[in-house]
């Protein structure tokens, strides 16, 4: 257990974590709060460190839901908040930090994704046929075509059998 004293030797109420503080001391166990502490300026165990420990070191990383733009002028777009049809999906993603080491996004130049249409997750784009049905196919045919030309799903069904058959064949004839 190690004893943590405040700067502020009255102190009385709550600290970091929910540590207890009387009259500006409190114990714990938790090593997180420990290294917290020593970096911020308490006294753990008798001891005042005048160096921050290496855990409690933080360097300024900017947080790239604000940056806007990088070294060349093209916007900034997070792909994991603002995904779009392509967006290759990080991995690990909701597993660890997704600004951290092990949290990895391909990046520019990887092939675009889309939806398999046998229901099989996630594959390139290259994969999945890429001829426009007959503009009398049906409505579920159409939807799946443009699913598997990168429009998410929701929008594509969103739209009327003859609006995809028309966005399409302009598209193939170009």
């Amino acid at each position: 257990m190690a004893r943590i004293e405040s700067p502020d030797r009255s102190y009385t109420g709550p600290g970091p974590a929910g540590t207890h503080f009387e009259n500006g001391v409190a114990e714990t166990d938790d090593p997180a709060v420990i290294s917290y502490c020593q970096g911020a300026g308490y006294t753990i165990n008798g001891q005042t460190y005048t160096d921050t420990p290496p855990a409690a070191r933080t360097v300024d990383v900017p947080d790239p839901r604000f940056v806007q733009a990088v070294a060349d002028p093209a916007p900034l777009r997070d792909a994991a908040v603002d995904p779009r049809p392509g967006d290759v999906p990080p991995s690990n993603a909701g597993l660890a930090n997704p600004h951290g080491p092990l949290v990895v996004a391909p990046g520019i130049g990887a092939p675009p994704v889309v939806e398999d249409p046998e229901g099989e997750g996630l594959v390139p784009a290259s994969e999945v046929r890429q001829e426009p049905p007959a503009k009398s196919a049906s409505k579920a045919t159409w939807v799946d075509y443009a699913v598997s030309q990168g429009t998410p799903r929701e929008d594509a069904e969103a739209a009327t059998r003859d609006e995809l058959a028309e966005r399409y064949s302009r598209k193939e004839n170009g």
